[in-house]
C-alpha cells in the first residue's frame, strides 16, 4: 500500500496554472522535455509565459537551438509572454532571427526582457528594433552587450512603462568606428524614461571617445553605477566618462544611490595618470552634486582618495543623508572619512571598509604612509545624529586606533560601534586592541562596542 502511494503521480493532478508556474523556473529546453509525458503536458508548455533561451556560436547544435526557439515561440501563438531571457553569442550569425524573437515577445505583450547579445566580430553591429523602445507593456529591461549593439530610441513616447533598467557593458572594442558608433547611440538609451524607478549601469568604459550618460528619469528612486575605466597610457587630456547636465535637473525623487568607479592602480606614466585621475575625480564630484538629496549612499572610488587628488575637489552637502557606506581603499582613507562626515549633518548610520590589500602607489613605485589628523572642528553628525558605526577590515594599526578613539570620544549619541578585524590580526594583537578600545573615552554613556572577526 505504501509503495503504491509513493508511485502515485501527484504532479499531474495539479491545475494547469500551477504546472505552468513550476515550468517557468526551468530552462525552456528542460521544460520542453516534459511534453513527451502526455498531450496535456504539451498543452501546458504552450501556456508557459516565461522563457529562457541560450544560442551560442553557429554549428549544428546551435542551429538546432535557434530552430528550437522558433518552434517554442510559435507554439504559444499570440498568448501573453511575461518574461523572455535570450542569451546569444556571435549574434552576427543570427541578426534576423534575434530581431524576430524580440519583436515576437513585444507583440505578445512582454513584461520582462533580458537580452545578452555578444559578438566577437569588429565588422558588424546589431540594432535593437524600434518597437522595443515603444512597447507599452515592458516594465523590466536587462541588457548585456559589447560594442556591437546600436540603440536608436525615439525622442518621444519611449519606454512608457519601463520601471527597471540594468545595462552591463562588456569590455569594448576600442580604437574603431564601431566603438564610437556604439557609445554615440548608447548615450541616448537613458534619455527618455518617464516612469523609470531603478537604473543600474555597470561594466567597462574606455576613456576615449567620451561615454556620455544623457539621463532623463524624473521618477528615478534608485541609481547604481559600477564602472571600470580603461585608461590610456598616452592621453593626458581625457574625454572619458561624463554625465550631462540634464541629469541634475531630474534627480529630485532619487533616494538611494550606489556609486563605484575603478581605474587601474599602477602601470601608467605619472603625469598621464594624474591628469586622468583628476578628470574622473571631477566627474565624480559633478555626479555627487547632482544626487545630494539621497538618504542612502554607497560610495567606492579610490581615485577620489589619492594624495594628489583628495584636496582638489569638494564634496557637496548631503542634507538628507542618514545611511552612508564607504569603501576606503587608499592611504588617505582617514582624510576621506573626515570629509564625508563634514558634509553629512544628519547622518545616523555609517559603515566603512578599509581595504588593506589596495595601497596607493606613486609612479616612482614607493608606498606612501599618511598619518590621520583629526578635523579642526567636530562634524555636526557626531554631536547630534550618528547612532551606529560599523568598521570593516580593521587591522589595529596606530592611525586606525586614532580614528576609532576620535569617533568614540565625540560620538555623543552613539548606541553601537561594531569593529570587524581581519583574520591575520593574531590572538595577542586582538587582546591588545580590545583592551585599548575599552579604555578610550566615550561621548555616549549608552554606546556598546563590539569587536568581531571578519569572516571571509
Amino acid at each position: 500500500m505504501g509503495w503504491k502511494t509513493c508511485m502515485e503521480d501527484r504532479i499531474s493532478g495539479l491545475p494547469d496554472e500551477i504546472l505552468c508556474h513550476i515550468l517557468s523556473f526551468l530552462y525552456t529546453k528542460e521544460a520542453a522535455k516534459t511534453s513527451i509525458l502526455s498531450h496535456r503536458w504539451k498543452n501546458v508548455l504552450a501556456s508557459v509565459s516565461s522563457f529562457d533561451f541560450c544560442v551560442q556560436s553557429p554549428n549544428m547544435v546551435s542551429d538546432r537551438c535557434a530552430g528550437f526557439v522558433d518552434r517554442v515561440l510559435a507554439l504559444g501563438g499570440s498568448s501573453y509572454i511575461h518574461r523572455l531571457r535570450l542569451e546569444c553569442a556571435n549574434i552576427e550569425d543570427y541578426f534576423s532571427r534575434i530581431d524576430a524573437w524580440i519583436c515576437t515577445a513585444i507583440s505578445r505583450k512582454v513584461v520582462e526582457l533580458d537580452l545578452c547579445l555578444l559578438s566577437y566580430s569588429r565588422q558588424s553591429s546589431f540594432e535593437l528594433p524600434r518597437s522595443l523602445f515603444m512597447c507599452d507593456t515592458l516594465e523590466v529591461l536587462r541588457l548585456r552587450v559589447k560594442s556591437n549593439l546600436i540603440t536608436k530610441p525615439p525622442t518621444s513616447n519611449c519606454f512608457p512603462s519601463l520601471k527597471f533598467m540594468h545595462v552591463t557593458l562588456y569590455r569594448p572594442f576600442y580604437d574603431s568606428t564601431l566603438y564610437r558608433t556604439f557609445y554615440d547611440s548608447t548615450r541616448n538609451l537613458f534619455s527618455c524614461c518617464p516612469v523609470l524607478e531603478d537604473l543600474i549601469i555597470d561594466g567597462f568604459v574606455h576613456h576615449k571617445p567620451a561615454f556620455l550618460f544623457n539621463v532623463f528619469a524624473p521618477k528615478l528612486k534608485r541609481l547604481e553605477i559600477n564602472l571600470y575605466v580603461i585608461l590610456d597610457r598616452k592621453c593626458n587630456h581625457p574625454n572619458g566618462w561624463n554625465l550631462e547636465d540634464k541629469f541634475w535637473k531630474n534627480a529630485e525623487s532619487l533616494s538611494k544611490a550606489k556609486i563605484a568607479l575603478r581605474v587601474p592602480a599602477t602601470g601608467y606614466p605619472g603625469d598621464v595618470y594624474l591628469w586622468q585621475l583628476l578628470h574622473y575625480a571631477d566627474q565624480l564630484s559633478r555626479l555627487l552634486a547632482g544626487i545630494n538629496k539621497v538618504t542612502y549612499l554607497s560610495f567606492a572610488a579610490p581615485i577620489s582618495e589619492g594624495p594628489d587628488v583628495i584636496h582638489r575637489y569638494r564634496l557637496p552637502k548631503f542634507h538628507n543623508l542618514n545611511h552612508l557606506k564607504l569603501h576606503l581603499q587608499t592611504c588617505c582613507a582617514g582624510k576621506s572619512l573626515t570629509k564625508w562626515l563634514d558634509v553629512s549633518p544628519k547622518l545616523e548610520h555609517l559603515v566603512f571598509k578599509k581595504n588593506i590589500q589596495w595601497c596607493w602607489k606613486h609612479a616612482e613605485g614607493y608606498l606612501v604612509a599618511h598619518k590621520w589628523r583629526p578635523p579642526e572642528s567636530v562634524p555636526v553628525c557626531l554631536l547630534s545624529s550618528l547612532k551606529t558605526i560599523c568598521i570593516r577590515g580593521f587591522c589595529g594599526r596606530p592611525y586606525e586606533m586614532e580614528v576609532a578613539k576620535y569617533l568614540l570620544k565625540h560620538g555623543e549619541v552613539l548606541t553601537k560601534v561594531t569593529i570587524f578585524y581581519t583574520n591575520d590580526l593574531g590572538v595577542a594583537e586582538e587582546m591588545r586592541v580590545r583592551q585599548e578600545l575599552s579604555k578610550f573615552p566615550r561621548g555616549s554613556k549608552t554606546c556598546q562596542v563590539e569587536l568581531l572577526e571578519l569572516k571571509s
